[in-house]
């Protein structure tokens, strides 16, 4: 280094202060007219450092030195103009401070040592471009990969979807595999309720969502969670867990989750759920996401929608079918009631008819004991249809009409009942037993008198039709826990088990030649049925089966005259 450079490195170096003032008036002329990003705090030491690169190059020459020092400046974020006017700044200090014995060759070495800077400035931003724009590309492929990636798992959802509309699988189906392809911790579908009150969760990941569907988790739509908040505004929800935070105890939140993405299951308009992406990492999604998350979740609620119709196509599709099946039944008591009303109307009208026309043609005796007997025939027939009629008439009226009960005792109908049927019994050989005793005087029901009598007389009157000669009907009457029970037994031919509900519908006979041998049309116990349920009660049928009896017991609601 020769004597004049010295000279002017000392003479600089002595006013070291005044070049750091003036470098930092340009740092400030600069802060807020270019693309600077220094910060003001950092406007002296940068002023510093501007000061000492400079004093150092007019002791040693270095350029090297000076083009790393324009690197660093275009690193620290001093702006374009800003360097240009350095050159400026240090013409003007060296005319101002610098003796004229100083000045010989010192705008030389301003140039070189500006040109340097410039040229490490160039060189770090050609650098920080180049930088710049593998992030950028970086970027744009990672986010490339991820959309093709949303892209693939919506087409393979889609697929799934298509292939299924059972709601449960799909549901499943469609969280397992969004959750397996994005490295998801927990994945939730929440489902809207009819009434829009609540959001239930459907299906969800892991060991946490089995937990949670086993509670029946929901969350309320107009409540203050993600999932509330989403519901209401029908627009994807971001959020980021803060740093301590506890999930809230009505958040769709796991005790790990860190960051959640939200996105609404709209279909036809309407909202009817929403999809919960949650992730342990705070930066697991970005707004980026939502597009193609969006596409999954519009795919996913029209394959609701069309799974929900599916279910209630089969539901309407079954309830035609039984409906159906029921049409036929009753076609099928139809066509039997017929033939049996046909049959029984038939044999009584043929005998009277025939022993009318006895009479009539004067074939009979009509002073002996063959008109008696044709009378008794006569009388017997039409008392058995005027009995047909009028089980007919009586359920009718229950189906038809309302009618007023009146407090009425039991015992005393079973009594009277009684009086009428041991006739009945003698005739046929049957006993006729019955213990009354355990039901106390004031044993009263609600119903009406005849109704009660029609219930005791078509038990009783079944009972001796159906027990063969040498056996047994006996009558029990007692109370129990406010009701009161009435119990029919005989020793007749009894019921198959599985026959023993159907004998009380309308129409239905047991197919067998002892029960067809003794006539009815199957409307006596069903008869009795609904007038018992009228009045509250039930009834009910036991028996061992074929040739072992059977037992028939009512109860009725005990009431206080």
């Amino acid at each position: 280094m020769n004597a004049l450079n010295l000279t002017a490195s000392e003479a600089a170096e002595t006013h070291v202060a005044e070049l750091t003032a003036l470098l930092l008036q340009n740092l400030q002329a600069g802060l807020f007219t270019s693309r600077a990003f220094l910060r003001p705090g950092d406007l002296r030491p940068e002023a510093e450092t501007q000061a000492q690169a400079f004093l150092a190059y007019l002791r040693t020459g270095d350029g090297n030195a000076a083009h790393r020092h324009g690197a660093q400046l275009c690193s620290s974020g001093v702006g374009d103009l800003t360097l240009v006017h350095v050159g400026h700044i240090l013409r003007r200090f060296g005319s101002l401070y610098l003796a004229e014995t100083a000045r010989p060759g010192y705008l030389e070495q301003v140039e070189e040592y500006q040109g340097h800077v410039i040229q490490g400035y160039i060189a770090q931003r050609s650098t920080n471009i180049l930088e710049e724009q593998e992030r950028i590309r970086s970027a744009l492929q990672q986010n490339l990969q991820r959309y093709t990636l949303q892209l693939e798992t919506a087409a393979e959802l889609a697929r799934t979807t298509i292939s299924s509309l059972e709601l449960g699988a799909l549901l499943t189906t469609a969280v397992d595999l969004i959750g397996e392809r994005f490295g998801l911790d927990y994945v939730a579908i929440y489902l809207v309720d009819d009434a829009n009150r609540n959001a239930e969760l459907r299906a969800a990941t892991g060991n946490e969502g089995r937990i949670r569907l086993a509670a029946r988790h929901r969350l309320r739509t107009s409540g203050a969670s993600t999932v509330g908040k989403c519901l209401a505004s029908k627009r994807p929800l971001l959020t980021a867990v803060r740093t301590g935070e506890a999930p809230a105890p009505s958040s769709s939140w796991l005790q790990h989750t860190q960051s959640e993405m939200v996105l609404p299951l709209i279909t036809h308009g309407l909202v009817i759920g929403v999809l919960s992406a949650q992730s342990s990492r705070s930066d697991a999604f970005s707004s980026q996401d939502i597009t193609g998350f969006q596409i999954m979740c519009d795919q996913l609620a029209n394959a609701i929608e069309n799974a929900r119709l599916f279910a209630d196509a089969q539901q309407r599709a079954g309830d035609l079918a039984q409906a159906y099946d029921q049409l036929k039944e009753l076609e099928t008591l139809k066509d039997k009631f017929m033939q049996n009303v046909s049959h029984e109307l038939r044999t009584p009208l043929t005998m009277i008819r025939g022993y009318a026309e006895f009479m009539l043609g004067g074939q009979l005796d009509v002073a002996g004991a063959d008109h008696r007997d044709a009378l008794q025939v006569i009388l017997r027939n039409s008392e058995a249809l005027s009995e047909m009629v009028s089980d007919i008439l009586a359920m009718l009226e229950i189906s038809a009409t309302k009618t007023a009960a009146t407090v009425i005792s039991i015992a005393e109908t079973v009594e009277d009942s009684l009086a009428g049927f041991h006739i009945v019994a003698a005739r046929q050989g049957v006993a006729l037993g019955a213990a009354l005793d355990a039901c106390s005087q004031d044993c009263w029901v609600m119903a009406r008198s005849d109704h009660l009598r029609r219930i005791v007389d078509n038990l009783l009157g079944n009972a001796l039709k159906f027990t063969p000669a040498g056996g047994q009907v006996n009558v029990r009457l007692w109370e129990e826990d406010q009701r009161v029970c009435l119990e029919v037994a005989d020793t007749g031919i009894g019921i198959p088990p599985h026959l023993q509900e159907r004998i009380f519908e309308r129409f239905y006979q047991v197919d067998s030649a002892q029960r067809r041998g003794r006539g009815g049309a199957g409307l006596g116990l069903a008869l009795v049925r609904e007038l018992v349920e009228s009045y509250g009660g039930s009834i009910s049928v036991f028996s061992a089966g074929v040739d072992q009896g059977s037992t028939f017991t009512v109860m009725l609601p005990r009431v206080v005259a």
